[in-house]
């Protein structure tokens, strides 16, 4: 891994601006949704874009509580109770309001314009759907389910898989005011979108970390040569990180955590087969944003 500060050079021509107008964001009150929700509202304030927040009724939850042999097991209790729907029903309106008393808090934070928007269905369908006219979507890496301790919940696995938007997946503990930023570049159109988008949120003052991934060992002149024109020269803390040349998801996730950094910017449409792209990004622990729209 090598590392090399910016230094002076010819001036590149200015890098075009990632342009958001909306920002829609999955609320359903777990920590992973909170953080999503207060990250969503920082951008939406730095890029003066209305923040769009999304509330799903568990469709599935409903009809499980309809079943005859349904039964639930609390706390205070050692004998199941049975589950009823206009129970559930409550506890779904409460847990709207908390989502949308958590959005206006956070709008009013950082005074941006906000919508709140409650549907019903399945959860990461209705999220989807919910979101096809913003222009990025951001989601916890994991929600509520406890079989999303690990990896990424089922919400964002779907927003991968079957989203063509621009999807950012948050976890707590985690600032963009603050936090470094590491792009994959490859040289491919897509590795370039993705760079576009790191330079236009990095912060003065932060380090925009670039992980270099050459097909071959002669490339690796041609892409520091083509960074040189690419990064403008009053980004000050740069540094690259040369990987060898590799495919593997789980050898890039070490270097990306050796890199140590915050967000991770990187697009499904690089030289990388889309398939690694998925499990390195359900592999490293780290936010991140997905660039698919390579216009925004």
């Amino acid at each position: 891994m090598q590392h090399q500060e910016n230094r002076n050079r010819e001036t590149p021509p200015k890098p075009e601006r990632y342009v958001i107008k909306s920002i829609a964001v999955g609320i359903d009150c777990s920590p992973h949704s909170m953080a999503s929700l207060k990250a969503a509202a920082e951008l939406a304030a730095r890029m003066n874009a209305e923040l769009i927040g999304i509330f799903v009724e568990d469709i599935n939850l409903l009809r499980i509580a309809d079943l005859p042999f349904s039964q639930e097991i609390r706390l205070y209790s050692a004998q199941p109770e049975s589950m009823s729907t206009a129970e559930l029903e409550r506890l779904l309106r409460m847990q709207a309001r908390q989502a949308e008393t958590s959005l206006q808090h956070e709008a009013e934070i950082f005074r941006v314009h906000h919508t709140f928007n409650v549907r019903r269905g399945i959860v990461p369908r209705e999220v989807i759907a919910a979101a096809l006219e913003a222009d990025l979507l951001v989601l916890g890496r994991s929600g509520r389910s406890p079989t999303c301790r690990k990896g990424l919940g089922s919400t964002a696995r779907s927003a991968l898989s079957g989203s063509t938007k621009n999807v950012m997946l948050m976890r707590t503990g985690f600032s963009a005011e603050h936090e470094a930023i590491l792009v994959l570049f490859d040289g491919s159109e897509g590795s370039k979108a993705a760079l576009r988008i790191a330079l236009s949120l990095v912060r003065s003052g932060n380090t925009l970390h670039i992980l270099i991934l050459p097909q071959t060992e002669n490339e690796k002149a041609t892409l520091e040569k083509e960074l040189s024109k690419l990064i403008p020269s009053g980004i000050l803390r740069v540094e690259y990180h040369m990987l060898p040349s590799v495919t593997d998801s789980r050898i890039i996730a070490r270097y990306i955590r050796m890199a140590d950094s915050g967000l991770l910017v990187l697009s499904d449409h690089m030289n990388l087969p889309q398939e690694t792209v998925h499990s390195l990004i359900n592999e490293v622990d780290y936010p991140v944003l997905l660039v698919r729209n390579q216009s925004s």
